[in-house]
């Protein structure tokens, strides 16, 4: 009778061929993530029958990774995790510091950007600690996707381009394509749209050939974003339908939506809204199915601007008022994020920084206390104010609001809301960075035109509101309204271009509007929008009867 030893489930021909078959899913991880997930879930499967921990545990965090590409984040998390726990149990480093980066990934997508860096560093030390230089720099690469994420770009970049040089030395291809995409990506959203599409035609071609099927439908995604920016339509156009079937396919459903949506302002502006509906409503059925919030945004307000040309005036209300809504919470959400991250870095940096004060002389030691005190003062700052026109955010406005009616006995307490009418216009004409100068400019004359105990904030995109407490009479809300649409009236010098813009502007006032903030925000933001509808340029009162100032401020 012959032997069993290779042909037995724990011989060495099966164990051989389960580790082939999880090597071949971490290949195709980036190349066909729906195919490497069936590879993954029959290797877990299999090495869970034979009571294999390790190899169980290899395949549970490549189903992870095909989970989290295919924009499945709940059952990613629960398989990262799972892959965590066997790891810690087989005291396997590398496994572990994978598990944790890719439970980094997820919460940083859930927009848990300080659970995020958490896992991430937990990650880093334990590649480091096991001799894991692949370990870290994957880390390093995803640290530097949070902080594109947060807006951080230049500091994206820079990690990026570590990443790419530390992944040609090791030879790790799936890494030096992942960090070669996000370093084109950093260049497209710091507008450095030449350079991104440059970059772009020199790595398509090598993707093609490595069939990085992931990777390339991110390449083509912003390199179809970079095309529409610089008003190559028809270009962008072709890419978008050549790689919409792709993205579709493997499932990579954030880029689809991007895709989607680039299709349907690419016909809004070659004077095409019908053809540019059903793109648009596609692209925002995916981002509320996978929690994609800025995708969301865009999408309403390009819907709102199509609804209107074709006349839907009533659903084109609607999906600006859910493009506003959305746009408040997000930019709320991403003070708060921040804030949690900044905190959560400096923590954890100040931890390390204490070991060093040990070992070094008292002097120094205050000097770091001092640091210390500048960063809180840094953290405290840019929690309560935006980072574009220094005013205070929404979060610092609402809590002097309500500080202010708690105040209040029976001098009456104004809140104005203004929203500028043709921003849209000098962004789509004179670019972004035209845009955001205008802003810091907006919120200088408003901040100049009111009283030192006034506040003056910038909740997000091109709203403004304004607290007023301490009035004499509520008339004197309307009166500064009138007088700060006169200011905005004057012409503006934007990049050596003559701007001139309005406002709609809605004012509520304590006690007779609402006795809380909520109640208060809710009628000036209802007054604005009257205006909007009235034709713009006009301030109107909470009370529905009193008609907006059709002819401008007095």
């Amino acid at each position: 009778m012959s032997r069993a030893t290779d042909h037995s489930p724990l011989g060495p021909a099966t164990l051989a061929a389960l580790d082939a078959q999880i090597a071949q899913a971490d290949d195709l991880v980036v190349v066909d993530p729906a195919r490497a997930e069936a590879l993954a879930r029959a290797a877990a499967a299999q090495a869970q029958g034979l009571n294999l921990p390790l190899q169980a545990g290899r395949a549970v965090v490549l189903l992870g990774a095909t989970l989290f590409f295919q924009a499945r984040y709940d059952e990613a998390l629960q398989a990262f995790g799972q892959a965590l726990v066997t790891a810690r149990q087989c005291g396997d480093a590398p496994l572990e510091a994978r598990a944790l980066n890719g439970l980094g990934n997820v919460v940083s997508h859930q927009g848990d950007y300080a659970g995020a860096l958490e896992y991430f560093l937990n990650s880093s030390q334990v590649a480091q600690a096991s001799g894991d230089e692949q370990g870290r720099v994957r880390v390093l690469n995803n640290i530097a996707a949070v902080w594109a994420e947060l807006g951080e770009h230049a500091s994206a970049l820079e990690a990026h381009q570590e990443v790419v040089a530390v992944a040609a030395r090791l030879e790790d291809r799936s890494l030096h394509s992942s960090a070669s995409v996000n370093v084109m990506v950093d260049h497209n959203a710091l507008g450095e749209h030449e350079h991104a599409l440059a970059m772009a035609d020199t790595l398509l071609p090598r993707l093609l050939e490595s069939e990085m099927r992931q990777h390339m439908v991110v390449t083509q995604a912003y390199r179809a974003h970079s095309l529409l920016h610089t008003g190559q339509l028809e270009a962008a156009q072709a890419v978008i339908q050549d790689t919409l079937p792709l993205a579709q396919a493997i499932a990579e459903q954030a880029h689809a939506c991007l895709l989607l949506l680039m299709q349907g302002l690419i016909l809004q502006r070659q004077g095409r809204p019908a053809q540019a509906l059903a793109p648009l409503e596609r692209a925002l059925a995916l981002a509320r199915e996978h929690g994609i919030g800025r995708q969301e945004q865009d999408a309403l307000e390009a819907l709102s601007e199509v609804r209107e040309a074709l006349g839907d005036l009533g659903g084109a209300l609607a999906d600006l008022r859910a493009h506003h809504a959305l746009e408040r919470r997000i930019h709320a959400e991403a003070v708060d994020r921040k804030t949690k991250f900044l905190t959560a870095q400096f923590q954890l940096e100040a931890l390390r920084r204490e070991a060093e004060q040990e070992r070094q002389r008292a002097q120094q030691l205050q000097q770091d206390h001092a640091a210390l005190q500048e960063d809180h003062a840094l953290l405290a700052h840019r929690a309560a104010h935006d980072p574009l026109t220094g005013l205070a955010n929404r979060a610092h406005f609402q809590a002097a609001a309500e500080q202010a009616l708690r105040r209040a006995s029976s001098a009456p307490v104004g809140l104005l809301f203004l929203d500028l009418d043709g921003f849209k216009a000098v962004n789509d004409t004179l670019g972004h960075d035209a845009g955001d100068d205008l802003l810091r400019q907006v919120g200088a004359r408003l901040r100049a035109g009111v009283r030192r105990e006034d506040l003056v904030a910038r909740p997000g995109g091109d709203e403004f509101t304004v607290l007023l407490p301490g009035l004499r009479r509520p008339d004197d809300a309307h009166r500064v309204a009138r007088q700060l649409l006169q200011r905005l009236a004057e012409p503006f010098t934007v990049q050596g271009e003559v701007v001139r813009i309005s406002a709609s502007v809605g004012v509520a006032v304590a006690p007779h509007d609402g006795q809380d903030f909520a109640a208060l925000h809710r009628r000036a933001d209802e007054a604005m929008y009257r205006v909007k509808r009235s034709g713009k340029n006009a301030v109107q009162g909470a009370d529905i009867g009193t008609q907006p100032d059709q002819d401008g401020p007095s």
